[in-house]
């Protein structure tokens, strides 16, 4: 069974902490082996990205990801609240295929978009 991932988004900083030059507008597909879930925030998204370029090292995105992935890792952390508070756009697509009993594929797709909209913190002081 083929089971993937696609996930579209824009994002000027992670783009250019992966190193890709598309303007900030990211697009990928991406196989896996277990049915993935559907994220529910820009934190799934971002944990989903990492997790499904590592277990594709073949991909042209995978291989630029394994090659870099302790400056990536690092990079990202350090600016993790502007990573997250980056994103825009965000399109994820579950695609999960499946036999019946009657040896009929069956293809089920999940389609999550998901808005980032910057959260202001506050301090609180302890006296």
């Amino acid at each position: 069974m083929n089971n993937y991932v696609e996930i579209k988004f824009d994002n000027e900083i992670l783009a250019d902490i992966l190193h890709i030059s598309n303007f900030g507008k990211y697009s990928i597909k991406l196989d896996t082996i277990e049915p993935a879930q559907s994220p529910r925030n820009a934190v799934d998204v971002l944990s989903m990205l990492f997790s499904l370029l590592e277990k594709n090292p073949e991909t042209p995105a995978g291989r630029v990801y394994m090659g870099n992935q302790a400056e990536i890792l690092h990079r990202t952390m350090l600016n993790l609240s502007e990573v997250i508070n980056s994103f825009g756009n965000i399109e994820v697509t579950v695609t999960t295929t499946s036999e019946d009993e009657e040896g009929n594929i069956i293809e089920t797709k999940a389609v999550t978009n998901i808005t980032v909209s910057e959260t202001e913190a506050s301090e609180t002081t302890e006296n």
